[in-house]
């Protein structure tokens, strides 16, 4: 009897291994495909974009060319006609022909050729593929981040202007309010995100592609209540009616550490000086409009990084604050745009 229980035990205990072992197996095989999906996506987006690329220049040059043939086409015309003229002027008599000479000779003198616009030879380049062992690099780096992937949802907000979706992940500016509204009110217009943020590392990802202006990053919980902190501050925004000079309230001074984008091209990071403490209002240069922003905090490092996971996780900006307060919030601005912005769940 004993060694018959014995024996079940063992299998038993077999049984539970073989299972361990399929759900890792299994577990391992899900990451792997869907890394490796992930990879493909990557790839064919690269590709994708730069064929759009190359369809674009194959327009724009068909496009001159065929300009250039319409003029030429036409200067050829002017100058038959004149060629013709000319022969018929001189199958006249000599009275008819000096009648007429002067009518051929005003048109051939104001008669101007024109070269048709060529295409510049450096256009006609060879395609080389883009750094595929630096695109493999940032996107491993964008998988480490999930690991930290926190699941933000917005706060109830009391603001018309404002409209949040029922399940507290996109907000948008109400259309009815957008025709009214000051420069100096956007500063009202931010929501914060949950849950409050005080260690650790964290990562979530804003779907901005039906954007056409919008604040993200973070803030200090002071802006569910927005109010400056002295009356040099509140003549500072009565005196300034400029948008850079309203920017510079979204400084890490007044609880803010965020990037931003208007009129679809500007890109902006409001920063400080480290040493003075200067407000900054500094000018981005991308390479593309970005779709999808991923924000990374890392308290231990004391960093608030931005990046556009829609080219391949290219890092726009990057905060060090090593002053960053006890509590943080995931932050979201729409300004006056109603296209939304839309927090993006951890992949599946």
């Amino acid at each position: 009897m004993e060694n018959e229980k014995r024996c079940d035990e063992w299998q038993d205990d077999l049984q539970q291994q073989r299972a361990d072992w399929e759900n890792q197996i299994q577990s391992n095989v899900e990451n792997i495909q869907r890394q490796f999906n992930g990879l493909r996506e990557l790839l064919d987006s690269k590709e994708n974009e730069k064929l759009q690329e190359l369809k674009k220049e194959k327009e724009e040059v068909m496009e001159k060319l065929e300009e250039s043939e319409n003029e030429l086409r036409e200067q050829t015309e002017l100058v038959r006609d004149l060629i013709s003229d000319v022969k018929h002027q001189l199958k006249l008599s000599t009275m008819e022909m000096l009648q007429g000479v002067n009518c051929v000779l005003r048109r051939s003198q104001t008669l101007r050729l024109k070269q048709p616009k060529m295409v510049p030879p450096k256009r006609r380049r060879m395609f080389q593929a883009p750094d595929l062992k630096g695109m493999l690099q940032v996107y491993q780096g964008l998988m480490d981040f999930q690991q930290y992937w926190v699941r933000v949802t917005l706060q109830e907000n009391n603001q018309e202007s404002i409209v949040i979706n029922i399940n507290k992940r996109q907000i948008g500016h109400m259309s009815k309010y957008r025709k009214n509204i000051q420069v100096s009110e956007t500063y009202h217009l931010g929501v914060l995100g949950y849950p409050a943020i005080s260690s650790g590392k964290h990562y979530w990802e804003v779907d901005v592609s039906r954007s056409d202006a919008w604040l993200l990053g973070l803030n200090d919980g002071k802006c569910a209540q927005p109010q400056f902190h002295s009356m040099n501050e509140i003549s500072f925004k009565m005196q300034h009616n400029s948008n850079d000079k309203q920017n510079v309230m979204y400084q890490p001074k007044y609880g803010y550490w965020v990037i931003g984008m208007r009129y679809k091209v500007v890109y902006k990071a409001f920063d400080e000086c480290s040493i003075t403490h200067n407000s900054s209002v500094l000018a981005l240069s991308l390479s593309g409009r970005p779709s999808r922003v991923g924000v990374f905090l890392d308290r231990e490092a004391c960093t608030l990084s931005f990046y556009d996971v829609s080219n391949c996780g290219a890092l726009i900006y990057r905060f060090y604050d090593p002053f960053f307060p006890p509590t943080l919030y995931p932050y979201f601005n729409p300004m006056n745009c109603t296209g939304p912005m839309i927090i993006c769940g951890p992949p599946s």
